[in-house]
């Protein structure tokens, strides 16, 4: 890879993903300039920010496409089926399972993921073994682990549900995450809502989910500036509904996008962008925020990462301009979110290192 390297053509520039002819010059993993000449790049194209996943399990990447199921069988710890597998798959699959989903990501534009892992330290151990800085662990407990023990690995916590544990230890949990000024994330309101109070007592960091929050759920959730992941394709597939997002984005809540378990959905965020704006939005540039930088935002790095600017991280997608898919586009931002598929990108860039989508080989 070389030190100093140049991308040009039409940029999604800035927090509002303007799109606006130019170029970057990228140096040691940073955009150091951006400008809107001519100037001609060695990598050229359609120049977009590249996804963050707000939401996966990617130890999950060892039991896809299990049958259909009621999502407790599934998905409950510690005897869903999910759970069952995995504490019978040797922990080698399981790192080769995750080591491929990483690379699907690259290729299909995601330069980070935000993972709820399980098996407490060895797990989180196992996923920052094959990152290499593109996921943001949020791990469990699991066997003889305290919670000082996942913490001190862990970029935080990642918690099932309020449902799932007694009261007290539920704020215990909350209250170590934040005491060591890690991220604190729990599922909420995906079977039903009575785990929505017990998430919000503990004042997360995020909830994923909210698919069953009613209006004064929803009202708190914005008054209290906690932000919601939202999988649409997994609930679909799980049965338990369609979240309200135009409620929740009509009533200022922080929204985000992510795929949830891999054994579930590949984690390919053109599919989750185009079900969020044709299904529900009809806002292609809320809908592009929620799959980048409001993820970015959610780990609380939306100054270095999630848009096109200098100084931020050179975490990009460039897509083919001749593409047949995206030609004759009058809206290039709705084009993109709601037509662009993985075969349109010819480089995803993460951190500054290149990976060229035919080969996945940087």
């Amino acid at each position: 890879m070389p030190e100093e390297y140049v991308v040009s053509g039409t940029l999604l520039y800035g927090d509002d993903f303007e799109a606006r002819e130019g170029y970057l010059v990228i140096r040691d993993g940073k955009i150091r300039e951006a400008g809107f000449d001519r100037t001609r790049g060695s990598i050229q194209g359609i120049v977009c920010p590249a996804f963050v996943n707000s939401h996966t399990h990617l130890g999950d990447s060892v039991a896809k496409d299990l049958p259909y199921m009621p999502l407790a069988e599934l998905v409950a710890p510690p005897d869903g089926l999910k759970h069952r597998i995995l504490r019978e798959t040797p922990p080698e699959e399981i790192t080769s399972g995750m080591t491929s989903a990483l690379a699907d990501m690259a290729a299909t534009g995601t330069c980070h993921c935000i993972d709820f892992r399980e098996n407490g330290v060895a797990g989180v151990r196992m996923l920052r073994g094959v990152a290499g800085g593109r996921a943001t662990i949020l791990g469990r407990l699991a066997g003889t682990d305290t919670v000082a023990d996942v913490l001190q690995v862990a970029d935080g916590l990642g918690l099932s549900g309020a449902n799932d544990m007694p009261r007290d230890i539920l704020h215990s949990l909350g209250a170590s995450a934040k005491k060591a000024g890690k991220l604190l994330g729990i599922h909420a309101g995906e079977l039903n809502a009575t785990d929505i109070p017990g998430a919000m007592e503990i004042s997360p960091d995020f909830i994923v989910h909210m698919t069953h929050a009613s209006a004064a759920d929803i009202r708190k959730t914005a008054d209290l500036g906690i932000p919601v992941v939202v999988c649409p394709r997994s609930n679909v597939l799980t049965g338990v509904g369609l979240p309200p997002l135009r409620a929740m984005a009509d009533a200022g809540v922080q929204l985000a996008l992510g795929t949830d378990n891999v054994m579930l959905n590949g984690p390919d965020m053109f599919r989750e962008m185009e079900w969020v704006s044709k299904a529900f939005l009809h806002n292609d540039a809320y809908t592009y925020k929620m799959a980048t930088l409001n993820g970015a935002r959610l780990m609380g790095c939306g100054g270095s990462r999630g848009s096109i600017l200098p100084g931020k991280d050179a975490d990009l997608m460039v897509l083919r301009q001749e593409s047949d898919n995206l030609k004759y586009s009058r809206n290039l931002l709705g084009t993109i979110v709601r037509r662009a598929r993985p075969d349109d990108i010819s480089y995803t860039i993460i951190g500054g290192k290149i990976w060229q989508n035919s080969s996945r080989k940087s």
